[in-house]
């Protein structure tokens, strides 16, 4: 891998996360090796100090990595602004994520499909590029027999050579298991596998993470080719055009790149529609207000902001349940863990707060409701198939209390609800002629009234797990959750607790065409109406996937680089 910069090369990508790094490292390596230049605005996020698995809860305070946006105030949410986290330098959020690696139902890749009129887009053609990503660690011996209740994956589900590790801590908290087996008591089913398209069940969280070391974006570039460069601390201001065609970059401080056959925008959801902007693309009347010449009037570049929002449920515990309060309340335990670590990756920094477990679920009650009988027919037919989850709960997270106010925090179980299948959709929009200016970001969490249907079905079904006498032996309070289980109350709740899942996608959605999709992208990433210019990211979605979408934005480099490939015909 190059780092001295040039003026020319084949191809440029701007964003070094999940989907740049992706694509620029297929497309590097191709048979006739184009040049590429990678450009990332961050650093290079290369202190060991950030691979610390049982540290990844902390990593997004670390402010040289984190872009730390904020949402416009929620109109649904009480006039709230949300913290809208993105991670900066090379890996983007990938090194500031919790690092669940979660590939997301069959069916929903199957509906991307069906919308863009693309079978490349199909599980059957993702799953491959999943697999070429990782190498992964839940086959015995890594996982013991006795573990092979709750992690049993078919091989022919995992690559096994790709630059991801993708595994499980080799100790796993009491905490987990304890957890699991009351809900798998309570009738919800282990799925030991929740990457093999059908998430549906109860499973042990895959993460990028393996023998106490977080993988980032950031490693696929490690063995890259000669023909790959990566340039940091670079932030791009916008694309240069001849006529509408794409040639080049143009940074904030002024430095031209060209590119002779393409640019690829990979900057994420909340910062490609920026840089298209300030570059005369997006919807006309917005480039008009600050006097940016219109290369392509785009209406809806910026349109169809969707994310997963969540709330924190949480509980005391008795003591003897778990080793984090005992652990994080005693600095000394902590300083022998970060030395053992340092040795071998081994110890407390491999193993606590380090495994947590997923259930996806569906719900006959919100599959009944009016809220989802007033759904359109195609979403209606979605949402029915057999992979797709009403809702995911995520149980053993590792809680901010914990590293907030550890002295006083006593033994906690969270469980974090997650509504999917959002139907509320916002918008990035600009609000300076300045392309150092962040764009407005609007998800309009709340905003459908089914979206509100899942949160209360979803928050009454765990407040009821939560009444059961195998958890409410060992409880000892709750610390936080509704006043009761009324709709009002768990609404009210949400109103004021909900977060960012920091899922953000949709921005430059992909479609058919531009007239009849309310569309940005064809399903080749070619944005409409311009040459020489292509979107690679999570903006490019046309529905949000029921996921944690690193997994998905990987697959996207992946997708586009293949095409890209088949394209230029780099293999022959």
């Amino acid at each position: 891998m190059a780092t001295q910069p040039k003026e020319q090369y084949d191809f440029i990508v701007v964003g070094a996360g999940a989907a740049g790094c992706a694509l620029a490292w297929r497309l590097a390596g191709s048979k006739k090796r184009p040049t590429v230049l990678l450009v990332e605005a961050g650093g290079k996020n290369d202190l060991m100090e950030t691979r610390i698995d049982g540290n990844k809860w902390i990593n997004r305070l670390r402010k040289k990595q984190n872009w730390q946006y904020h949402t416009v105030p929620q109109k649904h949410l009480n006039g709230r602004v949300i913290p809208y986290d993105r991670g900066k330098g090379l890996g983007g959020s990938t090194s500031i994520n919790f690092a669940a690696f979660t590939c997301g139902p069959s069916d929903d890749y199957d509906e991307i499909a069906r919308i863009v009129g693309d079978d490349e887009w199909k599980w059957v053609n993702m799953q491959k590029r999943f697999k070429c990503l990782e190498t992964y660690h839940g086959f015995a011996p890594d996982v013991s027999s006795e573990k092979s209740k709750y992690v049993n994956a078919n091989a022919e589900d995992h690559g096994t050579s790709g630059p991801l590790n993708i595994g499980f801590p080799s100790v796993w908290e009491k905490s987990l298991t304890t957890i699991m087996d009351i809900f798998n008591e309570a009738g919800v089913p282990l799925n030991p596998d929740a990457n093999s398209g059908n998430p549906i069940g109860l499973s042990v969280t895959p993460n990028t993470a393996y023998r106490g070391v977080i993988s980032t974006a950031a490693d696929l570039l490690k063995k890259a080719p000669e023909n790959l460069h990566v340039l940091t601390y670079t932030e791009v201001g916008s694309v240069i055009f001849e006529n509408k065609t794409a040639k080049g970059i143009l940074t904030l401080d002024s430095r031209k790149y060209f590119a002779a056959q393409e640019v690829i925008l990979s900057a994420g959801s909340l910062d490609t529609p920026r840089i298209l902007m300030h570059s005369g693309v997006g919807p006309a009347d917005q480039l008009h207000k600050f006097d940016i010449t219109v290369i392509e009037d785009s209406p809806y570049i910026g349109q169809h902001l969707q994310d997963h929002h969540f709330v924190f449920l949480a509980w005391e515990r008795a003591d003897n349940l778990s080793e984090r309060k005992r652990y994080y309340s005693d600095k000394s335990l902590q300083a022998a863990a970060r030395a053992q670590w340092n040795v071998d990756h081994t110890g407390p920094l491999s193993e606590i707060g380090c495994v947590y477990a997923q259930a996806y679920l569906k719900s006959d009650e919100i599959l009944q409701s009016e809220e989802f009988k007033n759904l359109p027919e195609h979403r209606q037919a979605h949402l029915l198939k057999r992979t797709i989850p009403s809702f995911e709960v995520e149980l053993n997270p590792a809680n901010a209390e914990y590293f907030i106010d550890p002295e006083n925090t006593p033994a906690i179980e969270a469980i974090v609800v997650f509504p999917m299948n959002s139907e509320s959709s916002g918008s990035v929009t600009l609000q300076s002629s300045d392309p150092k200016e962040p764009l407005l970001y609007d998800p309009n969490f709340f905003s459908s009234a089914f979206d509100k249907r899942v949160a209360v079905v979803a928050t009454r079904a765990m407040y009821n797990m939560m009444q059961t006498p195998a958890f409410m032996k060992d409880t000892v309070r709750v610390i936080s959750g509704p006043k009761s289980d009324s709709d009002e109350d768990i609404l009210d709740y949400w109103e004021r607790e909900t977060g960012s899942s920091w899922h953000m996608s949709g921005t430059c959605k992909m479609g058919i065409s531009k007239e009849d999709d309310a569309a940005c992208i064809d399903s080749n990433f070619k944005v409409f109406g311009l040459k020489g210019l292509r979107v690679a990211d999570m903006s490019v979605l046309p529905i949000i996937t029921n996921n944690h979408t690193q997994a998905t934005a990987y697959a996207i480099g992946i997708t586009a680089a293949d095409k890209i490939i088949a394209e230029y015909n780099f293999q022959a």
